[in-house]
């Protein structure tokens, strides 16, 4: 059997210590941006933001082996008319990570109204990870 590199070695290991720490139940999800403030007249005009949402453990490490599709994984609400949208309830991990476009479609939009997108709690290896949200409230 062929030596592995060390740079193979390192990540092989890293992999497994974040499979040993999901296992532990050590998961959250993260949504990036958390909190946003778009002015009002660039959500007017219609506009698009991505959120990230990521796999981690405590400490802020991506659980990279995580590759799942979570139907119902997303939701969008506002307290905006036009109402904003997202392609699809699914959410697709890829590495750990998947993203979310939410589209503004141009209308009127108002300073302090709020468009939350929720990623919904979700159980993985038996454990409950608790729901997280990006919210944009609009200046």
């Amino acid at each position: 059997m062929p030596k592995l590199s060390s740079k193979t070695s390192h990540s092989l290991g890293a992999q497994t210590a974040r499979r040993q720490e999901a296992m532990s139940g050590d998961m959250v999800f993260t949504a990036t941006p958390a909190t946003l403030g778009t002015v009002d007249t660039v959500a007017d005009a219609g506009t698009t933001r991505t959120v990230q949402v990521a796999l981690k453990n405590a400490a802020g490490d991506v659980h990279e082996w995580f590759n799942k599709a979570i139907a119902t994984g997303v939701a969008v609400s506002d307290t905006t008319t036009p109402t904003p949208t997202i392609a699809s309830t699914t959410l697709t991990f890829v590495n750990g990570v998947a993203s979310v476009v939410i589209t503004y479609p141009a209308g009127v939009y108002n300073a302090a109204e709020t468009v939350t997108l929720t990623i919904a709690a979700e159980t993985v290896l038996g454990e409950t990870i608790a729901s997280v949200t990006s919210v944009d409230t609009l200046v």
